[in-house]
């Protein structure tokens, strides 16, 4: 007998419970085929045996896949991070909170009621915290002359008693003056650095003196012009 050809597609796309059911029928043809026809009830009954088994196998296999298919993934530190999501304030309630805070500065400002104020200035390649009446040594010599009266212009903070200024990276030359008074210009004591290497005939002695300037902060004055 000559075989019959399958379709090109295959058995990907006929469902399983017409599989099942074709498979049940041939094994009935089969049957009565070999035991005639005095059993064919015996056959029905094999059949129908054999398609629910086979539809319960195809059942049992989809809801696998589907259960595969909708598992959830696992939470994890790297999938969800373990500290609480943080919630960003409304823009608008920011911006009140932003003029409320500046008048408040304002009006102490205005009012003189800060107590001391210290700031953070930039000058010879340091950073230098500093209030007033307060001495700072330089490991270097400026333009200016012993007595004379010079402005820090490069200052990074500023802050009193209930509240600080911060820059971006500085603060304006009309919010805050920084005038410092040059006391001395000196020199460092002398360094001595000497290298040696015996049974070779190698000696070297170096002397190293740094100039200095020593300045004495007057005043840091701050202005109402916050914006």
């Amino acid at each position: 007998r000559r075989r019959r050809r399958r379709p090109e597609g295959g058995r990907e796309g006929v469902p399983a419970r017409t599989r099942a059911a074709a498979a049940g029928k041939m094994a009935a043809t089969g049957c009565v085929r070999l035991l005639g026809n005095w059993s064919w009830s015996w056959c029905r009954a094999r059949a129908g045996a054999a398609v629910s088994s086979l539809a319960f196998t195809a059942r049992h296999q989809s809801s696998q896949n589907n259960t595969i298919q909708r598992r959830k993934e696992a939470v994890t530190s790297l999938s969800k991070p373990p500290w609480p999501e943080t919630k960003l304030p409304d823009p608008i309630e920011e911006a009140k909170h932003h003029l409320e805070v500046v008048q408040n500065v304002k009006e102490l400002i205005t009012a003189g009621a800060y107590g001391r104020l210290f700031a953070v200035v930039h000058f010879a390649s340091r950073q230098w915290k500093v209030t007033n009446e307060d001495l700072i040594l330089i490991e270097n010599h400026i333009e200016a002359g012993c007595g004379d009266r010079i402005r820090l212009e490069k200052v990074l903070l500023v802050g009193g008693d209930d509240f600080t200024l911060i820059g971006r990276p500085l603060l304006g030359r009309d919010l805050v003056r920084v005038e410092a008074t040059v006391i001395e210009k000196t020199e460092s004591w002398p360094r001595i650095h000497f290298r040696f290497k015996r049974r070779k005939r190698y000696r070297r002695k170096n002397i190293n003196i740094q100039p200095q300037t020593v300045l004495r902060i007057n005043t840091i004055e701050v202005a109402p012009a916050l914006s």
